[in-house]
């Protein structure tokens, strides 16, 4: 079990802002505190909320994470919802002024240290966790995904990709908010330099650049140098975090996945939800209370 049981939400306020990668248009995100609800979006032009749940996923999930509700449409809020649940925040409200999310640097560091900055704050009710009772598996051709038990939050990624410059990549990592920060946080997006001249005819990757996105070729990566020798994968992992979120509480599991992506990642959430003996709702003890029924917090923030 994670070292806090206390649920935890922002101390303050914050607002990012930057250019859609796919539009190539500004976008402004400021998320806020909140005492309950989890992680929720508000879509400001329409009013529209939307709970950052597995049911309003989207189905293709093939570039990126969107999410959709009474009309209302969210695109690329994965890197916000890995740095959101990597940093171990469980409820906030994220107020976006349109469909797109800043695709920044294209990691999820910018949105970490955002929350690194403003501090967490403990809230007066227990943390919730989807624990994992028995494995869970999702196989397609050559990729696969599957969650079985464990203590923790843990993840066993591999990636395999025929060209030189990526080919075959593994992590293995315990997700704790001090690993997420230092160890995934700062993986950045990539693809393959052949394929944005098709993801771009189909109105895709607009606003991608070599500042916000790694290209590899079949030989080499054109903005050297990495930032992990291993980034491909880290980004993999990062994204599996943003994705399974989804959740709506964290994960008590342990993830291994090969070749998989969004789709699997949150097909593998959907899965483990519609599979009720497969995992129950764990609730953490509060610590006790000291002295005169003063509650002392646990003093660690991400």
């Amino acid at each position: 079990m994670p070292s806090y049981s206390t649920a935890r939400t922002i101390a303050a306020p914050f607002t990012l802002k930057g250019t859609g990668l796919h539009g190539n248009k500004p976008c402004s995100v400021t998320v806020e505190p909140a005492q309950s609800g989890g992680l929720r979006f508000l879509h400001a032009p329409s009013g529209v909320e939307i709970p950052a749940l597995a049911r309003h996923a989207e189905c293709d999930l093939t570039l990126a994470t969107a999410l959709s509700k009474d009309g209302a449409r969210l695109q690329t809020v994965e890197h916000l919802l890995a740095a959101l649940s990597g940093m171990g925040v469980d409820h906030a409200l994220i107020v976006s002024d349109g469909g797109e999310f800043p695709i920044l640097d294209g990691s999820a560091g910018p949105w970490a240290r955002a929350i690194a900055r403003v501090g967490l704050r403990d809230l007066s009710a227990p943390r919730s966790y989807v624990k994992v009772l028995k494995e869970v598996r999702i196989t397609q051709a050559n990729r696969h995904i599957a969650v079985e038990p464990c203590d923790g939050f843990a993840i066993s990624y591999t990636i395999d990709f025929p060209c030189r410059s990526i080919g075959r990549q593994s992590l293995e990592l315990a997700v704790t908010p001090e690993g997420f920060l230092h160890e995934l946080a700062d993986a950045r997006t990539f693809c393959m330099k052949r394929d944005i001249d098709m993801m771009q005819s189909h109105g895709l990757a607009l606003g991608g650049s070599l500042e916000n996105a790694i290209v590899f070729d079949d030989d080499r990566c054109l903005n050297e140098p990495l930032r992990f020798l291993n980034e491909a994968v880290r980004h993999k992992a990062l994204d599996l975090v943003g994705d399974l979120a989804l959740l709506g509480a964290p994960l008590l599991g342990h993830v291994e996945a090969f070749a998989a992506g969004h789709a699997l990642h949150v097909e593998l959430a959907k899965k483990l939800l519609a599979t009720p003996d497969a995992w129950t709702m764990e609730t953490a003890q509060m610590p006790k209370k000291i002295g005169q029924g003063a509650y002392r917090p646990d003093s660690r923030t991400a």
